[in-house]
């Protein structure tokens, strides 16, 4: 089974699930900043995520 690893929009923490069991559309509650947004950027693997925070420091 393939998971994509999924970050916040505004402050890429992966800290995020969806918001009201996506009854409001497509969104997600981020725990670490609290933004609830539909936006959320989407990485195939661990190091995919590590290599884009590395270069966003």
């Amino acid at each position: 089974m393939f998971v994509k690893i999924r970050a916040c929009g505004s402050c890429f923490s992966i800290d995020v699930y969806p918001y009201m069991g996506f009854e409001t559309g497509r969104q997600y509650h981020c725990k670490t900043c609290g933004s609830i947004s539909p936006l959320v950027v989407e990485f195939d693997t661990q190091e995919a995520y590590r290599a884009f925070k590395e270069a966003s420091e």
